[in-house]
């Protein structure tokens, strides 16, 4: 046996150390205990509470609210969510809760 293979038998039994990685964990987005038994239990604001923080995880959702902010606030400022569903192709409760957080950052920013 030549010494080359002798280096690759002896390279290829051990195993190349890696580093240790962390598996990912996805954030807990309901607390199961409070949670209804069914979703007709549910008034509107409950409702809206539980998935105010899925809106976060839509996709496109802050460029959405940029987009209405900077774009279509200034042309309409009483523009209704379905009209603003329909301007951006999106689902109709991205929409209401795109207006419901500008509407919610702006009574902020006018009472200090």
């Amino acid at each position: 046996m030549s010494d080359l293979s002798n280096f690759i038998d002896k390279k290829g039994s051990k195993k190349p150390s890696r580093p240790t990685k962390h598996p990912k964990t996805k954030p807990k987005i309901i607390n199961r205990k409070k949670a209804p038994s069914s979703l007709e239990q549910l008034d509107k604001e409950q409702l809206i509470q539980l998935l105010e923080p899925l809106m976060a995880e839509i996709p496109g959702f802050a460029a959405n609210m940029a987009w209405t902010r900077q774009k279509i606030l200034p042309l309409n400022p009483n523009v209704h969510p379905e009209e603003l569903a329909q301007k951006l192709a999106i689902p109709l409760l991205e929409a209401y809760m795109i207006l419901s957080r500008l509407q919610s950052n702006q009574d902020s920013f006018s009472s200090c």
